[in-house]
């Protein structure tokens, strides 16, 4: 699994840099660059949601708004996706009957140097196509469950030591003694 952070990176590869917004939307900018970190969906293929809404409905593993996010993680975790969310009854209009709101954009938090903190594809009157925009824009900050951000459960260690048949045999006996009420 990729980590925020490597994802992050692949977000401001110059690459991307001569994207025009009629080649990838916003949420194809997203996907390019999951597909060229070769991260893949359990099938097996590259993701395709239907837009940001889809995205902001079935993709992450958590959502918040920036707020909520830094109380939540102490910070904007790298890669982490950005929306902008609004609760305007848009989400009606689009076919939602949930109360998540209208999430109406999605980029990439990647902090870049000297540039802006969100890289995202868009269309108006300063920019058209890839380029990087303040986080103020947005509102809500969502963390995909295809990307690891260091925030999942730990997992259970393997004990350290071997138990013995002796121990466990001992073990068994005290339980035993125990249900019996001895």
């Amino acid at each position: 699994m990729i980590t925020g952070k490597q994802f992050a990176q692949q977000a401001n590869a110059d690459k991307y840099r001569t994207i025009k917004y009629s080649q990838y939307d916003c949420q194809a900018f997203v996907e390019l660059v999951l597909r060229d970190c070769g991260v893949r969906n359990s099938s097996g293929g590259v993701y395709n949601w239907k837009g940001s809404n889809d995205m902001w409905r079935h993709a992450l593993s958590w959502k918040g708004t920036i707020a909520e996010c830094r109380q939540t993680f102490g910070s904007i975790p790298d890669g982490a996706w950005v929306f902008m969310v609004a609760h305007d009854g848009g989400e009606v209009i689009r076919g939602y009957h949930d109360n998540e709101g209208n999430a109406s954009h999605v980029g990439i938090y990647c902090r870049p140097e000297d540039r802006n903190s969100v890289r995202d594809s868009t269309k108006g009157s300063n920019r058209d196509g890839v380029g990087y925009r303040p986080l103020s824009d947005f509102t809500h900050i969502g963390l995909p469950s295809m990307i690891s951000y260091g925030n999942e459960p730990t997992p259970v260690p393997e004990p350290t030591t071997k138990v013995t048949k002796e121990r466990a045999l001992e073990a068994l006996e005290t339980l035993t003694k125990y249900v019996k009420g001895e």
